[in-house]
């Protein structure tokens, strides 16, 4: 359950101008007119401090020949520009250096690179108030939760992780790995009467996927659960490179499947509106989720809380699951501790740091909205075979056992956070919810 208290966020919509007189450290001249497109040739970045001095010293990247320059910077976070080629090196490179997925965000102009260097200058897109987080629907967690299934977890996994030979943004096999997950979900949603699931495109090949269950009392209010549906390996300059993803991040994926699945078979009716998003393009800067973040943010759409599974098969510490407490909301985070010790009582959890835009969950803290991220392991302890062609099933012990963990927990997020115990709980009856008149044929749209 989520009681709304006032909220104050500030929105992508500032003017250049405003942008150029933000708290920003300018550093290096301006860039000429023909570099501050996107396109693939040259990039705006934004990235850690510290992995920004691990790629100004590779010798392999570099933008027209030239060590990395360093354009602003501002509590931390560095804006560069680089050459679209070698995101697929900078994200391995970052990896390697910094154990982060990711770790950057590629941004569509240099406007918008400020603007995001603008946000981290005032605050790094904190939450001035916040909704308040109860836990009162142990009826409906009960009756659903039970029925997650590891064996169909597994399943998800084993075909996004072995049937495609990668799932990278720009590869006609990522966009298959998307279209998979579109009907996988689209069969779930078979017959449930205003569930959509939809392709999110983007200005490159890979689309995301987002399923929506539209809410009752409180439609205009948005709980999101996701997690990136690409994959990316380093060190082969084969355009049909192998990167299997089985944990980075088919795992989140097959994650957000079952509890899809779950709430879609006992035809759940959610009085906030559920989204369900796998975002395209995670491991070359957030691209996907930056997308659909700034187009909710854009269209004043009020998302009260956002939680992100980015790898969960990989039981690399002594505690079952790791609570990221940098570049996340704070209310959110100690609330899902609070749902582990309500509702998985036989699991326990840490919290641990993974730095500047390590995830998905960093598009939408910079919007302003409550997010958090929910982990494998402490961060450093996590998987060591992601980014390979060896991220496959075997390093999970060919098991989705610890992935069910994660499942328990966003199944439980979703409930509570989608449905206010103050007003009439639903009650699953034929499509219809009991204590109102008519069939659900609303149909969210944006």
């Amino acid at each position: 359950m989520v009681t709304r208290q006032w909220t104050a966020r500030w929105r992508g919509w500032m003017l250049f101008g405003a942008v150029a007189l933000a708290c920003l450290v300018l550093i290096g001249p301006a860039q000429p007119a023909e570099a501050q497109g996107q396109g693939e040739e040259g990039v705006w970045i934004t990235v850690g401090a510290d992995a920004f001095r691990t790629l100004r010293g590779e010798e392999s990247i570099r933008f027209r020949g030239q060590a990395l320059v360093p354009v602003a910077q501002a509590e931390g976070v560095v804006l560069t520009q680089v050459d679209g080629e070698d995101l697929r090196a900078i994200s391995e490179t970052i990896h390697h250096a910094h154990r982060r997925c990711g770790g950057f965000m590629a941004h569509e102009s240099l406007a918008e690179a400020q603007e995001q260097m603008a946000r981290v200058a005032r605050g790094m897109g904190a939450v001035e108030g916040a909704p308040t987080y109860l836990i009162d629907q142990p009826a409906l967690v009960g009756s659903l939760s039970p029925q997650l299934s590891e064996s169909h977890i597994l399943g998800t996994i084993q075909s996004l992780s072995q049937d495609f030979n990668n799932r990278y943004y720009r590869h006609p096999s990522g966009v298959a790995g998307a279209e998979w997950i579109r009907d996988l979900w689209t069969g779930y949603a078979s017959g449930t009467l205003g569930v959509t699931v939809e392709l999110v495109s983007h200005s490159f090949a890979q689309p995301s996927v987002v399923l929506t269950i539209p809410g009752s009392t409180l439609a205009d209010e948005v709980v999101v659960l996701g997690g990136h549906l690409d994959s990316i390996a380093g060190g082969s300059s084969d355009p049909d490179f192998v990167a299997p993803g089985a944990d980075d991040n088919a795992s989140g994926i097959a994650v957000i499947s079952e509890v899809a699945r779950v709430l879609l078979a006992n035809g759940f009716k959610p009085q906030r509106t559920v989204k369900l998003m796998g975002y395209a393009a995670e491991e070359v800067g957030l691209r996907g989720s930056q997308d659909i973040a700034e187009a909710h943010a854009t269209g004043g759409i009020d998302v009260v809380s956002v939680l992100q599974l980015d790898m969960t098969g990989f039981q690399g510490s002594t505690e079952d699951m790791s609570l990221i407490d940098d570049f996340t909301n704070g209310p959110l985070t100690t609330y899902l501790g609070q749902l582990i010790t309500t509702y998985l009582t036989d699991l326990t959890f840490s919290t641990s740091s993974c730095g500047y835009a390590c995830s998905d969950h960093g598009a939408w803290h910079f919007e302003g909205y409550p997010a958090a991220f929910v982990f494998e392991a402490r961060f450093g302890q996590h998987n060591p075979e992601i980014h390979r062609t060896s991220d496959t099933l075997a390093p999970l012990g060919n098991s989705a056992a610890h992935a069910l963990k994660f499942a328990r927990l966003a199944l439980a997020y979703v409930v509570e956070t989608s449905v206010d115990g103050s007003e009439l709980a639903p009650i699953f009856i034929d499509g219809f919810e009991s204590g109102t008149t008519g069939d659900w044929t609303q149909t969210f749209t944006e």
